[in-house]
């Protein structure tokens, strides 16, 4: 169990903010799966308060996507707290600000990771926004700018500020923001921030890529919970995996090729719902690569569903390497 503020999972875990991926049909079978909580993809400040950029697939919210995150990017402290409150109006459950992102062209912005180099112009931000909403509030942090002295000392000091400054949770990646994604991540830094902190909710961040992760990483370090990224992509199981572990149970049998296939059918149907088929088709690919780790010929089914230049094509390769797939579910 996890709790931000007001707001309690049943489960210690649930699906990260995805720029690029986490739009409605993943959030979907994500809850479907027994995700306890989705996020919808990073979002810039300035874009959360156009009412048609919350509109897009990546950010409207369906009536059965409850609880469901936000998540903020931005460097000016009023206009942060002006997107908060707009996406708490819209409909979200919990705001999350983003002081993570290692993307160049967002550091070079001074957003993101950037501002771990800032710990005052980020007390600024949590203060504007925390007056905005009445929803929790959390952070995401990577636990430095870079691996030096100062580096190290402003995260610590940007973990002290959010504990003092009604801030409901932190949510820690293990690398800096100049690794990227480079080496593992540093767990032990993670479980120092909740040893340090024991009044905060701490998620550890980093390196989970099936449900035995979920399990090892809360067994061996101090931390409440913990997040599912590219994990999570073209894998909607590892969540009743996850679930099953954590309750002591046996994790389920690996689904079937038949329900593999019927689950990437509704993934991309539902994705044609939302966009026209030459967007839908490069986008499904992103996925494509995840859900094919379980086939037993998955460079061949890779091969074929990621060369398909039509919807049909892509379809019809589903049927041909999972067989008579599920029929698709009645929303």
């Amino acid at each position: 169990m996890i709790t931000f503020g007001k707001l309690t999972l049943d489960m210690p875990f649930f699906q990260a903010p995805l720029s690029g991926y986490s739009d409605q049909p993943m959030r979907l079978l994500a809850l479907e799966y027994g995700a306890p909580l989705v996020f919808s993809g990073l979002m810039l400040d300035k874009s959360a308060l156009y009412p048609k950029v919350l509109e897009k697939p990546l950010y409207v919210i369906g009536k059965h996507e409850h609880p469901i995150g936000g998540q903020l990017l931005g460097n000016e402290p009023e206009m942060m707290g002006r997107a908060a409150g707009r996406l708490e109006e819209f409909g979200y459950d919990l705001i999350d600000l983003n002081f993570a992102c290692p993307v160049p062209k967002v550091i070079m912005k001074e957003r993101g990771g950037f501002l771990l180099t800032q710990p005052g112009r980020v007390i600024e931000i949590i203060r504007e926004v925390r007056k905005a909403i009445s929803c929790p509030l959390i952070l995401k942090l990577r636990i430095g700018y870079d691996h030096s002295e100062l580096g190290r000392e402003e995260f610590w000091q940007i973990c002290a500020a959010a504990s003092g400054e009604g801030v409901d949770g932190l949510v820690v990646h293990g690398r800096s923001v100049v690794q990227r994604y480079r080496e593992s991540a540093d767990w032990e830094v993670i479980g120092r921030v909740k040893s340090r902190f024991p009044g905060m909710t701490v998620i550890g961040s980093g390196d989970v890529y099936k449900a035995e992760d979920v399990v090892e990483r809360l067994k061996d370090y101090p931390v409440d919970g913990v997040l599912i990224a590219r994990g999570a992509i073209g894998n909607p199981w590892i969540f009743p995996e996850a679930r099953a572990l954590m309750e002591g149970k046996p994790k389920p049998e690996a689904p079937s090729l038949a329900e593999q296939g019927g689950i990437m059918r509704r993934h991309f149907e539902m994705i044609l719902e939302q966009y026209p088929a030459r967007k839908a088709i490069p986008y499904f690919r992103k996925f494509t690569v995840g859900y094919c780790k379980r086939h037993p010929q998955r460079k061949k089914v890779m091969m074929e569903l990621l060369t398909a230049k039509t919807a049909e094509q892509v379809l019809v390769g589903i049927r041909k390497w999972y067989g008579n797939v599920l029929k698709k579910k009645k929303s």
